[in-house]
């Protein structure tokens, strides 16, 4: 149906209901202007006679009505659905009803902040990293699997990094390691040095859990270590689903390079968590 259509339609039915349609046709005459006296003209040409001048007005005043009705029917409507004030602070109140929306929808764990790494309660010099020609180091080109690394673990060891150099040759990462404790077997050494080729690195004076293999060599090289922060919580990779367990944040962590997966895939958890970590690693 047209507009013309509806609004045809629509003076049709108002004028039906009007219970006294003399008393409008009064009303309107009252407020036309004076019509001049003019000569008979053709209908063909134009309606200027008086009748239908006030049918005209008439039918437009019935259609201002009926589009106030219909428009204060579709804003009741609206009011019932949502209740926003009118006036300048409409917008502001839609907009706080839509962040309310798309808050819910939003996974719990997501709704934390995201902390960055050089908030942590850990040192923040760089040291070594600062030596460090990153294009000579790699991350192995492998895929983070715990199963796989919990596998190839023959120790966890709990380690101070004392020193750290690059081999000019090899391009390859050598630390001195302070041992400060041993998980789940036992080791005859309180330091050891350690030689990597892994773009991640271990900075001097940081506090690390490694998992080691029996030539006490990384059981992966293709993600940061797990790093204790000196208040004893841990910084991990998503990769360790198992430390993941509760009392996780977000933690944007130091980017190792364009190529570098894990800078916003890093968590900080309790360290009570490890222990659930090398129950699993025993009972393999």
């Amino acid at each position: 149906m047209t507009k013309k259509e509806i609004e045809e339609r629509l003076c049709k039915e108002m004028q039906q209901n009007i219970p006294d349609k003399d008393a409008l046709w009064q009303k309107i005459e009252q407020n036309l202007p004076e019509q001049p006296v003019s000569q008979p003209v053709r209908k063909s040409i134009r309606m200027t006679s008086g009748k239908s001048l006030l049918a005209l007005a008439a039918c437009l005043l019935l259609i201002i009505a009926g589009r106030q009705y219909l428009q204060a029917g579709r804003i009741q409507k609206q009011s019932e659905e949502i209740v926003t004030p009118a006036g300048e602070n409409s917008s502001a109140a839609s907009m706080d009803v839509i962040e309310d929306a798309e808050a819910a929808e939003q996974p719990e764990d997501m709704k934390e902040k995201m902390i960055s790494y050089q908030n942590l309660n850990i040192s923040h010099e760089k040291t070594i990293a600062s030596q460090v020609n990153l294009s000579r180091l790699g991350t192995e080109d492998s895929y983070f699997n715990e199963d796989t690394i919990l596998e190839n673990t023959a120790f966890f060891i709990d380690v101070r990094v004392t020193d750290g150099w690059q081999d000019s040759a090899s391009g390859n990462m050598h630390y001195d390691l302070e041992i400060l404790d041993v998980y789940g077997g036992n080791l005859e050494k309180e330091k050891i040095t350690l030689e990597t080729s892994s773009a991640y690195i271990l900075e001097q004076n940081h506090e690390y859990v490694l998992p080691v293999t029996a030539d006490l060599s990384l059981a992966y090289e293709c993600a940061p270590q797990i790093e204790k922060t000196q208040d004893s919580r841990l910084v991990i990779p998503n990769g360790w689903y198992t430390l993941m367990q509760s009392d996780v944040t977000p933690v944007l962590y130091d980017s190792y390079g364009e190529d570098d997966y894990f800078y916003d895939r890093m968590y900080l958890t309790k360290d009570l968590n490890l222990d659930l970590l090398i129950q699993k690693w025993e009972s393999l």
